[in-house]
């Protein structure tokens, strides 16, 4: 009785989903049969009452139910999805278990939403992590890097729920981080952890972000930790007697060959590499600025290359113990892992690019060169509009002679001597041959 007093109300009336018009027994074919009028217009179904298809002036169809709880005057209605994706059946069977509870004095949406926030404040922080990592970093180059550091970051609470996790929580963890000296990890897991807390928060997974307030770190400082001549030499001799795999060690020379990032390098494929010109070709999937590269290789970095490519290997040239593509957290770990046993000052991959840097300017390279090897811009804005939309040169000649001083000078620091002679008056007249 109370259903038939509803339709009669919203017989006629405007309501959200347009002009009710007369009510019919819905088929697929009558509904694929409903035209688009000059304003929106909702049909109810006969066969199941609340539920009306809206026809909106661009032709599209989509279901609704229109349902009262008993004992409040509120009308509520839901939207159930377009048409023909939720089929009639789909849409009569939801329309007629909101009615059913509705006749119950219960309002199903609510209900269903406690649910829902009931089961959110379940999850745990670890399938948090693995749901943030899959929705929200899916198609990130450096999603493994995140997922790696989180899981770290978090291991010691990673089976709390994450809506019970407290801000003093957070902090104690990255505090123990930090009072190791590592204030700049200590930092990079506030961040991460505080990007993970905020997705959840616009998911409705978790209520508030725990990180909100605590303090950074770190100022950012940038490392300034460039190898010296002796020090390359002992570090390319413990490459030699290290247990790092040959993979790794050879990835890490080739670094510091060519100055490029630990991630480009280890995830060369033999495609990438011109065995005519020795050039190497780094895609812009690849790349950070997402914009392809090309380096010569040359001396040392040659030797590593060519032995690999004509030793048969294809695909990845360099892979770690699982047998895939060796990735820079893989040679990270390995460095973090030995660090005790590594005889030099605490280093970290990227100071060894950062060596290849300072080098090449000490022999005279000039700064739009060095640039052009690690891959970065250089110059002011209107040099660097010039070179991303303009220029097309990739400057090969000159990082050829640069990488050629570079390899020179390299092979007297690992011989034990500190300088190349005339290492200057060589890349300058290297530089006047290219030019």
């Amino acid at each position: 009785m109370m259903l038939q007093q509803l339709n009669r109300m919203l017989s006629g009336m405007v309501i959200g989903s347009g002009k009710s018009q007369v009510k019919m027994p819905l088929t697929h074919r009558s509904i694929e049969a409903l035209k688009p009028a000059v304003y929106a217009y909702r049909v109810p179904d006969t066969r199941c009452p609340g539920l009306g298809v809206r026809v909106a002036p661009s032709g599209s169809k989509s279901w609704d139910a229109v349902f009262r709880i008993r004992g409040t005057p509120k009308i509520k209605r839901k939207s159930l999805g377009s048409f023909p994706a939720v089929s009639l059946e789909a849409a009569r069977q939801r329309a007629g278990a909101l009615a059913s509870a509705a006749q119950a004095g219960r309002d199903l949406l609510d209900e269903e939403a406690a649910a829902k926030a009931e089961a959110a404040a379940r999850a745990t922080v670890a399938e948090l992590i693995d749901e943030y990592v899959k929705r929200a970093c899916g198609k990130l180059r450096t999603r493994r890097e995140i997922d790696l550091r989180l899981h770290r970051a978090l291991e010691s609470i990673a089976h709390k729920p994450a809506e019970a996790i407290k801000r003093r929580d957070l902090r104690c963890l990255f505090d123990a981080v930090s009072d190791r000296g590592a204030q700049r990890e200590a930092e990079k897991q506030r961040q991460s952890v505080g990007a993970m807390f905020g997705w959840a928060v616009g998911q409705d997974i978790v209520q508030d972000n725990p990180v909100r307030g605590l303090k950074p770190y770190s100022s950012g400082e940038l490392r300034d930790r460039v190898l010296s001549a002796p020090e390359i030499a002992i570090f390319w001799k413990w490459l030699t007697t290290s247990d790092l795999t040959v993979d790794m060690s050879d990835v890490l020379r080739l670094q510091l060959c060519l100055g490029s990032r630990v991630g480009e390098v280890s995830g060369i494929i033999d495609s990438e590499i011109d065995q005519e010109t020795w050039l190497w070709t780094l895609p812009a999937a690849r790349s950070k600025n997402k914009r392809p590269r090309v380096t010569p290789i040359v001396g040392l970095a040659r030797q590593i290359l060519e032995e690999r490519i004509r030793g048969g290997k294809r695909g990845p040239l360099f892979v770690n113990e699982r047998g895939k593509a060796l990735g820079s957290n893989d040679v990270g770990s390995a460095i973090v892992t030995r660090r005790k046993r590594i005889p030099l000052d605490h280093f970290v991959s990227h100071d060894l690019r950062r060596t290849v840097a300072t080098e090449l300017i000490n022999l005279g390279i000039s700064f739009d060169v060095v640039a052009a090897v690690l891959g970065h811009e250089h110059g002011d804005k209107g040099t660097r509009t010039l070179s991303k939309h303009y220029v097309r040169s990739d400057l090969i000649p000159q990082k050829r002679v640069a990488l050629h001083a570079w390899d020179t000078q390299l092979r007297y620091a690992i011989d034990g001597r500190v300088k190349a002679p005339h290492g200057v008056v060589l890349s300058d007249v290297l530089l006047k041959q290219a030019s």
